[in-house]
């Protein structure tokens, strides 16, 4: 028999420090997210050694990732991180700590401070902060020019000042992976430029495919239906995060588009979120999701009636959110993923124009 000796990591401590490539000393000051006092740490605030006001997050593989195989999902989001590093849109890696007799690999991140999630439930957004903000989100368009969809596989990167996260398993484009530096918590800001919106990371980056993606909220019908998926997918995602946001301005309290459809696990979770989208999209109407075995088998049994068709627009309309905004997003949510538009083509159009 063929014994594998498994590879052991040296977990770092708050008295750790360590160089980077660029030759920089850190100090690791305390690990991060909801899993800090567990054995598996690794994300970690640290900064500049003898400096302050220079922190960064230091992360590491997780503990799910392959030690055997040398980190597998961890050299796939550095990698990734490094193609886009330039990229004024994305979060940049500052620098990398090689594995040491300290620690195993790991990225120097630069921080945020708070996610457009935390944003969002501070206080209702104006127009203009909106559509600044999700013009900011459109550099998904980055990814797709090569060919590749940030909408992959599925962790919430750790923010420092008043928010800290780390998350396992979720990297997408949904509003807790967009960091968000300079916005207002207490009033409208009267320079929304001075907002700046960043991707969390690189990780979830992948070719197109047909597995199962995302979190329950931003998956498209594409992704429900076990269809193929593509660039397409994100802008679905860009189109339910603006949805929720132009939700919050006339409704603050209450969930965002199937953001709190029912309880229970998982599947349930999905099972719901289907059956609604068959409603709100006509999707029995649909060659693509009614004429395939594969996907048609996933349709309810009773057919909706013309009464809830679309009833998400109404209800929109119902409760004051504008016309021409729930317009556009009848177009961006179309459950036809060959004819919503691209990213490119809602960043040159005139709807996010008029700040």
């Amino acid at each position: 028999m063929m014994i594998i000796q498994r590879r052991t990591i040296t977990i770092p401590t708050a008295a750790t420090t360590r160089r980077g490539e660029s030759g920089t000393i850190y100090s690791f000051l305390r690990p991060l997210g909801r899993h800090s006092g567990s054995r598996q740490k690794n994300v970690w605030l640290i900064k500049k050694d003898g400096k302050v006001d220079t922190e960064f997050i230091a992360k590491g593989p997780s503990s799910g990732d392959d030690k055997l195989l040398g980190w597998p999902a961890f050299q796939h989001e550095l990698k990734m991180q490094r193609l886009f590093n330039e990229k004024r849109m994305i979060r940049p890696m500052v620098d990398f700590l090689p594995s040491s007799e300290s620690g195993g690999p790991m990225m120097v991140l630069k921080p945020y401070e708070q996610t457009l999630w935390d944003a969002r439930n501070t206080r209702p957004m104006t127009t203009s902060e909106v559509k600044w903000i999700m013009e900011g989100v459109l550099c998904i368009m980055t990814v797709h020019q090569k060919g590749l969809v940030y909408t992959g596989l599925f962790p919430i990167l750790p923010l420092i000042h008043n928010h800290i996260y780390d998350s396992s398993p979720r990297l997408d484009l949904k509003m807790e992976n967009v960091g968000i530096t300079g916005f207002d918590n207490k009033k409208p800001n009267e320079n929304i430029r001075e907002i700046i919106v960043r991707l969390a990371d690189c990780g979830s980056v992948s070719e197109p495919g047909k597995r199962e993606i995302s979190a329950l909220t931003y998956r498209s019908q594409e992704v429900y239906f076990g269809k193929h998926w593509d660039y397409s997918t994100d802008v679905w995602s860009w189109g339910i995060i603006l949805a929720q946001l132009l939700l919050a301005q006339v409704d603050f309290k209450s969930p965002g588009m199937y953001d709190a459809l029912c309880s229970g696990t998982l599947e349930t979770k999905a099972q719901a979120a289907r059956t609604a989208m068959v409603a709100d999209f006509d999707l029995c109407s649909v060659p693509l999701y009614a004429e395939e075995a594969d996907s048609s088998a996933l349709l309810p049994r009773v057919r909706p009636g013309p009464e809830d068709i679309y009833m998400w627009a109404v209800n929109m309309d119902e409760k004051g959110v504008p016309f021409v905004d729930i317009q556009f997003l009848v177009n961006v949510l179309n459950p036809r993923p060959n004819v919503r538009p691209t990213a490119q083509e809602i960043l040159h159009g005139g709807y996010l124009k008029g700040y």
